[in-house]
């Protein structure tokens, strides 16, 4: 073998103070600092109380995710849908199949506390992983509470109760092996530990094209590397991990099938021009201030670190940046971003330091970290007390039930929901499936049935109530439309059954 190892790459038989340029040096038995872990245990404390709360307050997807998951576990996967009257019969891939059954298991054991607390805690993890990333990467503690709290509050309005919450540790676990394979010369066998990694994350959530692009994309720069080093055997090695990680997506009971359900939702105009988070992210907007405040802070480490002689570490540049053009497409990729950003500020600036970052005095530590574990401890018990009635109280839930009640009276009677009752009405009613007119998988549906829908939702056009033909009854949320809610009220035909602060139902006039 002839040639140069890669920049950034330990060779096989290099001694523990040989680390190529742009290399982190390993830490795994070197002495923690004072405080690191008081700090660790801060940091995800913290995340944990503020999730777990706002956990309480489930969402559209929430409900999606629920009645998905019910379904799969009583009946088995579908493969068209069953649930909605608009795309009933249309082929159905339910790529997130796993983990929604792995919800409604938890919501069968203790209700929606326990979805809560297992969704918090699968955000939560990926926020401890970070951590524990750039503690190996000798981030001094400080700031590693720092930047693992600005990483999640980049993330608030990404962390709610639905499947996405198992990305969060996936990613995280997916970025650490990657970055550690490429401290050796071959393929370490524990960079193959991301195969079946991807295999679990391609049954739970759709971001695992991020990680087979990452860990596919990795594999051919090594494979070429070695190439080039004419190491035949790990370029060969690296090709076959390359290979397995592109084929990983479609380890899954639909195969190749979800090659479409992908292809539906990427780039799909009309979801990014009905739902916010799949617009592009906008500073002004409450959604996007973390986001556009991490840029900023990510883009000044880079600027102090440049200024002492450091670079960033390729590798994780790369992704960063790769990920941050992924976000400006759309707000529900900011999170993703987060992670690696936090991640490359926090070492870039660590290797750049030249001065021990000062520890805070050992009392305050103590406190710090005893008060955020109580705060968490004490949001925990909040939670586990919570009313099931709590958790709904986002939707018109009495609203639902009335109309629950009317359509068990006539069997044939379809039923056209908002956007905010559709799904929650599929959840709480089990004999509404096949009766409801459109639910929260918008990719179902064509342009021309969404542009329908959303003019009626947002009385928009001469014609916005054209999608209500066919319907017997019509259930709105107040509380999100309270414009449709007076339009209704007017339009005639439809009479006014039940009436509150939260729902509207009406029923079609004989």
């Amino acid at each position: 073998m002839s040639g140069h190892p890669a920049a950034g790459i330990v060779p096989a038989t290099a001694g523990p103070g040989d680390v190529a340029e742009g290399a982190v040096p390993h830490r795994g038995r070197s002495r923690v600092p004072a405080g690191t872990w008081c700090w660790f245990a801060a940091a995800i404390s913290l995340i944990f109380a503020k999730n777990v709360m706002a956990s309480r307050d489930l969402t559209v997807d929430s409900y999606y995710d629920l009645y998905a998951g019910r379904y799969v576990v009583q009946h088995g996967l579908p493969h068209s849908n069953v649930f909605t009257v608009a795309a009933h019969g249309a082929p159905w891939v339910d790529q997130q199949w796993l983990g929604q059954a792995i919800y409604y298991a938890a919501w069968s054991a203790g209700g929606y506390p326990a979805l809560a607390v297992l969704s918090a805690a699968l955000v939560t993890s990926g926020f401890a992983l970070l951590a524990l990333l750039m503690i190996r990467r000798a981030v001094p503690p400080t700031r590693t509470f720092a930047w693992t709290a600005l990483a999640f509050l980049a993330c608030l309005g990404n962390d709610a109760v639905r499947v996405q919450s198992f990305a969060y540790p996936l990613l995280v676990l997916t970025l650490w092996l990657v970055l550690d394979d490429r401290r050796h010369l071959r393929p370490a066998g524990r960079v193959w530990l991301s195969v079946p990694l991807l295999v679990f994350w391609a049954n739970v959530h759709g971001s695992v094209l991020l990680g087979a692009a990452l860990v596919a994309g990795y594999a051919m720069w090594r494979s070429i590397d070695a190439s080039c080093r004419r190491d035949a055997g790990s370029a060969l090695r690296y090709l076959g991990l390359g290979a397995a990680a592109a084929l990983s997506v479609a380890c899954t009971p639909y195969g190749t099938a979800v090659i479409g359900y992908y292809r539906s939702v990427a780039g799909n105009r009309e979801l990014a021009s009905v739902v916010a988070e799949w617009a592009a992210p906008n500073p002004l907007s409450p959604q996007s201030w973390g986001f556009t405040v991490l840029i900023v802070l990510v883009a000044a480490a880079m600027i102090v670190a440049g200024r002492r002689g450091t670079r960033p570490d390729p590798l994780l540049a790369t992704v960063t940046l790769a990920l941050l053009a992924l976000a400006l497409t759309g707000v529900r990729f900011q999170a993703w971003f987060a992670l690696g950003a936090s991640l490359l500020a926090a070492d870039t600036l660590a290797r750049a330091r030249r001065h021990p970052v000062p520890a805070l005095a050992v009392p305050f530590r103590l406190v710090t970290a005893a008060a955020l574990a109580a705060l968490a401890a004490a949001s925990l018990v909040v939670v586990l007390l919570t009313p099931a009635s709590r958790f709904e109280s986002g939707v018109p839930a009495r609203a639902i039930g009335v109309a629950a009640q009317i359509a068990a009276r006539h069997p044939g009677m379809t039923i056209l929901g908002d956007d905010w009752s559709g799904s929650p009405m599929l959840w709480l009613d089990p004999a509404a499936v096949g009766r409801v007119g459109f639910d929260a998988r918008l990719e179902q549906y064509s342009p021309a049935q969404i542009t329908s829908f959303y003019g009626f939702v947002n009385v928009a056009g001469p014609r916005w109530w054209r999608v209500t033909k066919g319907y017997g009854l019509i259930v709105i949320s107040r509380l999100q439309h309270p414009t449709l809610a007076d339009a209704l009220a007017r339009l005639p035909g439809w009479r006014v059954v039940y009436r509150d602060r939260m729902g509207l139902v009406l029923e079609r006039g004989h």
